[in-house]
């Protein structure tokens, strides 16, 4: 292993980009010859980049999550790899939004170490059809997670540009004697993470002029939905209340129950109650968009009449787990952006460094 190591070392020295090539990663991987081991190697490559990260971001990061989790199933037999791929998998479309930096080339690594840790590392010792090729033979999503934590410690790509070869080439000689001292010791980390906080900060939401609007001659109504509800109640339904539950966050979803508990099918009204829900929520957002659109809402209708409303903004668990798709939840603050002080600590993690917020 040690004259492994020193070849690997003049390699890179003499490489003009700074650059270990991937024959040489996957012959250095296959004569280490332990998967797990492997992860372990490529799981140091993803701490040794993310503990650069502003401290801001560090420790605050939905993908610190993921990486903590990899960490703990490799280190201390603690999870299982389906349960990484399944936070993997959630995460994976909301990092691809994004990649356009050293920050989002961390946490693209990230999703490929979940991938490596789930599949047995196959994206280096098991790679189909493979002819020697370098890692620029092969598509963005599927390079191997050393190599891209190598564009994101040295700030690029070697064969797009060749960018600082010097910040390349240190990355490359520490993952060199790295690989060594976890193949001679592999239960002991070689880098570790900070310890995961495991609260928030609560933060003060301003109140909303939005919710102004639906008092007595404010301009908006949700007279006429109550009513297309009603309507469709059969008439055997007793009830003393009714129920209704409405979510919408790039999909959608109504609920209506009676008092009793009863669900009540409102046929294909549905279509055209849900579409009146997302009109009165677009128009409450135009009049005061920094404040945001609310992700639900409920609405209980009492046998006079009257109704209240309560709507949900800010509150991630009143949002159906179904619902809470990463990227659909992007996707919906995209469409209604909100002012930073407007916005909760779980959804600003969601938005990350996007310059998203309303000023």
């Amino acid at each position: 292993m040690m004259q492994q190591v020193e070849k690997l070392k003049e390699i890179v020295n003499q490489n003009s980009m700074g650059h270990l090539p991937l024959p040489c990663r996957i012959d250095l991987m296959k004569q280490i010859g332990n998967t797990r081991i492997v992860q372990k190697i490529l799981c140091e490559c993803c701490k040794k980049v993310y503990l650069l990260l502003p401290k801001e971001l560090e420790t605050e990061s939905l993908l610190y999550t993921v990486l903590s989790e990899i960490d703990s199933y490799l280190y201390k037999n603690k999870g299982t790899a389906e349960n990484i791929l399944i936070s993997v998998e959630r995460l994976r479309n909301y990092v691809e939004q994004s990649i356009d930096s050293p920050e989002d080339m961390a946490s693209w690594a990230i999703i490929a170490l979940g991938y490596a840790t789930r599949y047995d590392a196959a994206s280096i010792l098991a790679i189909e059809d493979y002819n020697g090729e370098d890692d620029n033979a092969f598509d963005f999503e599927s390079w191997n997670v050393d190599f891209i934590c190598s564009v994101a410690y040295s700030g690029s790509n070697p064969f797009v540009e060749n960018g600082n070869v010097e910040k390349r080439k240190e990355y490359w000689l520490w993952y060199i004697k790295m690989t060594g001292e976890i193949a001679q010791n592999p239960n002991v980390e070689h880098l570790s993470l900070p310890v995961c906080k495991s609260t928030n900060p609560l933060i003060d939401i301003p109140a909303r002029h939005q919710l102004d609007l639906l008092k007595t001659n404010k301009g908006i109504s949700f007279d006429d939905i109550r009513d297309s509800i009603l309507l469709q109640i059969p008439n055997e339904i007793k009830w003393d209340f009714i129920d209704v539950v409405f979510v919408s966050c790039i999909s959608c979803m109504l609920n209506i129950h009676s008092s009793t508990g009863e669900k009540i099918n409102i046929g294909n009204t549905i279509h055209n109650v849900c579409n009146d829900f997302r009109l009165k929520r677009k128009e409450m957002y135009i009049q005061y968009p920094k404040e945001g659109a609310w992700f639900s809402l409920k609405m209980v209708i009492n046998k006079n009449n009257s109704y209240k409303l309560d709507f949900n903004y800010d509150n991630l668990d009143e949002i159906p787990v179904y619902f809470q798709v990463l990227d659909w939840i992007l996707s919906f603050y995209c469409k209604f952006p909100r002012s930073k002080e407007y916005t909760p600590q779980w959804l600003r993690k969601i938005v990350g460094r996007r310059k998203l917020y309303l000023t």
